[in-house]
């Protein structure tokens, strides 16, 4: 999050064909050569800067590679209803365990009255924090309604007005507008996959013969993306692969510096920092990050450790100079 004086070349240049690409996705007769490109250029941008690997990067990404091995348009109606299958698994698997990650209490004391701020007003909206433990139930039944049939319809439902009230509420505190997007593209996709559908995704599962090697690989993807979040609760998978925006379950981090270091920090930080009533300064990295980028930095140990260098660096400045 320290700033750079200006973005690699090679990063103008990753961030100028994803755009490309998948400006092309929209228009193109035969869109398999730009999926390559946009997958191609996407993981390289993430192992250049983690904090890129949003939950929102990471669904398109996993999404964009499905539909790039199963080759949906041109493989017929075989392939496009493979390709269907595997969308549909990582997306019930998103809402399932964005359900099970609020089971803590954190969201149910910090995260979820703060959401429901605006609603503080209206006459009973005093007692909705206390349903935390069902609102993260509901979101886990409908990542697991939407894999069957007879509830299907009922779940996209109830995720589209889920995703309703939550782009209201954020949009009324003019809140975290990276998300925003995400919300109505989430309402959108959970209609398109699954309103019209009457397979079962894990029907395809057990059939032989899904499809060549690139759609086999897909399938293993998709069904590891949605198992792998499992591992998070003991700290084998990352968080933001897991479904745990705003779950309340994310590791924070504070950097305590000096006066000499918070001075050199940049004009966003400093206004972040806080002074502990033992007279320490620290560094919030989530509200930096949020301030800086709009976004929540990578919860994850290894990052916080690495930014804490980076301000580490600061200080071993200061004492050269001197």
């Amino acid at each position: 999050m320290l700033p750079r004086a200006a973005l690699p070349p090679a990063e103008y240049f990753l961030s100028g064909l994803l755009v490309a690409a998948l400006a092309a996705l929209v228009i193109a007769k035969r869109p398999t050569p730009y999926l390559f490109a946009a997958v191609g250029t996407l993981v390289p941008l993430v192992c250049l800067d983690q904090t890129r690997l949003q939950p929102w990067v990471y669904q398109y990404l996993m999404l964009l590679i499905v539909l790039t091995l199963t080759d949906w348009q041109t493989g017929g109606v075989r392939a496009s209803g493979h390709a269907r299958c595997l969308s549909q698994l990582i997306m019930a698997a998103l809402y399932f365990w964005s359900g099970v990650q609020k089971l803590n209490i954190t969201f149910a004391r910090e995260v979820l009255p703060n959401v429901l701020a605006p609603l503080q007003g209206v006459p009973g909206a005093t007692h909705v924090p206390r349903a935390a433990l069902g609102v993260a139930l509901a979101e886990a039944l409908i990542g697991c309604g939407l894999l069957f049939r007879r509830t299907r319809g009922l779940c996209v439902w109830l995720a589209v007005a889920m995703h309703g009230l939550v782009l209201g509420l954020l949009v009324s505190r003019d809140y975290n507008s990276v998300v925003w997007a995400w919300n109505a593209a989430l309402a959108f996709m959970v209609v398109v996959l699954f309103r019209r559908s009457e397979a079962s995704p894990w029907r395809r599962f057990v059939k032989r013969g899904a499809g060549d090697g690139r759609a086999r690989l897909a399938q293993v993807l998709a069904v590891a993306s949605a198992l792998l979040p499992a591992l998070s609760f003991w700290g084998w998978w990352d968080m933001n692969l897991s479904g745990a925006l705003y779950s309340g379950n994310t590791a924070v981090a504070v950097v305590r510096v000096d006066r000499q270091v918070y001075e050199k920090l940049p004009e966003m930080a400093k206004r972040q920092a806080f002074t502990t009533r033992s007279g320490e300064l620290m560094l919030p990295l989530l509200e930096w990050s949020m301030a800086e980028l709009n976004v929540p930095p990578y919860p994850e140990a290894r990052v916080y450790r690495q930014v804490a260098r980076e301000v580490c660096k600061l200080a071993e400045s200061e004492s050269r100079s001197s």
